[in-house]
């Protein structure tokens, strides 16, 4: 495995855990279990939805920050200091603060309209803005900074405000040598095949800092500290992954990750049959729920560390969509869910539905507005047609 094999697996799977996102939150109108004040609560609902929504919490966020780390490190080996977060503000922030003006104000009115239609049925458009005004004006200020599905952009600025006050602090020798003593003990631990279980101990006690036993959600309209705590640490090891990324084959070994993703579904559905019990056993729900979000890290990456070898165009195009999909999925995917609540189908059908409305939309929106347009350039660099691009590639072919 060449390092650009490495390098596209990494960012195939950054990108299936964007996408595991919008299918989660399609899911959640027909859980058993809806989340609170959620703006679609359909009546029809299945509880191997509840299961695979907990999975997918489980995994898809620390895997998110840690091959943000690692792609954070990799960045500043390839610039200065002061061009990273050049590059991260206009890849990162710049997309926040349009999506505060644009998606959360979206994301807000349908949220409305959900919760409306949720008590009776909207007899005029002009109720209805009515009730989305008196709505408006009762908020506090701060309730319009909440950043709904976009919270992690904000994490991402503090992991990156982090990580540049570390740089300038590990010039001092001890620190230095402390950095350097933990990168090689992770990198031991994944030679080793270690790894899960060591994670799984450091997290475990952040846990007591959640209200359940996974991490909380991010609802607020700042970071809250103690969800920064647990997902530092794996941003932390995706960072150390990319100094000592001479330990990435040691992921690919078949007799770690396959065992690793077996138990990290054994041990979720476990997690998830002791949620009611959760008040009587608080700590072994957290160290059992530990071990899952470590066992699910670890073993996915090195499944698609094993299994995406060779990239294609297909997971390539999917790959550059991703972030574009993920950011304007969630107002798109209520809507339709609020759309379909009156139809009498099953959960499957109707969740099968949103998948099938809203895929279609994201993706045409994506390759119309996005793709060779200044949004595409803001979220994923500029790119070339391929018609031009084969005929730059055929002149410096000829040049030769």
């Amino acid at each position: 495995m060449n390092a650009n094999e490495r390098l596209h697996a990494l960012d195939a799977l950054r990108a299936v855990a964007m996408l595991l996102g919008v299918a989660g939150h399609a899911m959640v109108p027909y859980m058993t279990e809806v989340v609170a004040l959620w703006p679609a609560n359909d009546t029809s609902s299945s509880a191997l939805f509840d299961v695979l929504f907990s999975l997918i919490r489980f995994g898809r966020m620390p895997i998110f920050f840690m091959i943000a780390g690692f792609f954070a490190c990799m960045l500043l080996a390839r610039y200065s200091w002061h061009e990273f977060m050049r590059h991260r503000l206009s890849r990162i922030g710049l997309p926040l603060l349009l999506g505060m003006v644009t998606i959360v104000p979206l994301c807000n009115l349908i949220s409305i309209w959900g919760l409306r239609t949720q008590r009776a049925p909207i007899e005029d458009p002009w109720s209805f803005f009515l009730s989305f005004m008196d709505w408006y004006t009762s908020q506090p200020v701060l309730h319009f900074l909440k950043p709904w599905h976009l919270w992690f952009l904000e994490y991402l600025l503090v992991f990156y405000t982090a990580a540049m006050f570390w740089i300038a602090i590990a010039t001092w020798r001890p620190l230095a040598w402390l950095g350097h003593s933990i990168t090689g003990a992770w990198a031991w631990c994944l030679r080793f095949g270690v790894a899960a279980p060591v994670l799984a101990l450091v997290t475990f006690p952040l846990l007591f800092l959640q209200y359940g036993p996974y991490v909380d959600g991010a609802g607020g309209p700042f970071p809250s500290p103690r969800i920064l705590a647990f997902y530092a640490i794996f941003f932390a090891a995706g960072w150390m992954l990319y100094r000592r990324r001479d330990v990435l084959p040691a992921l690919t070994r078949h007799w770690i990750w396959i065992p690793l993703v077996i138990i990290g579904v054994v041990a979720g559905v476990i997690t998830f049959s002791m949620f009611p019990t959760f008040t009587e056993m608080p700590a072994l729900s957290r160290l059992v729920s530990a071990i899952t979000t470590a066992a699910l890290v670890l073993g996915i990456t090195g499944a698609f560390l094993c299994l995406y070898q060779r990239p294609n165009r297909v997971m390539r195009y999917i790959s550059d969509s991703a972030y574009w999909v993920y950011l304007i999925h969630l107002p798109l995917v209520i809507a339709i869910a609020v759309l379909l609540q009156p139809f009498h189908l099953t959960a499957y059908a109707k969740f099968a539905l949103v998948m099938l409305i809203s895929t279609p939309i994201m993706y045409l929106s994506y390759q119309l507005m996005v793709r060779y347009t200044w949004i595409g350039v803001m979220l994923n660099g500029p790119r070339l047609r391929w018609r031009k691009l084969e005929a730059m590639r055929g002149a410096t072919a000829g040049s030769k």
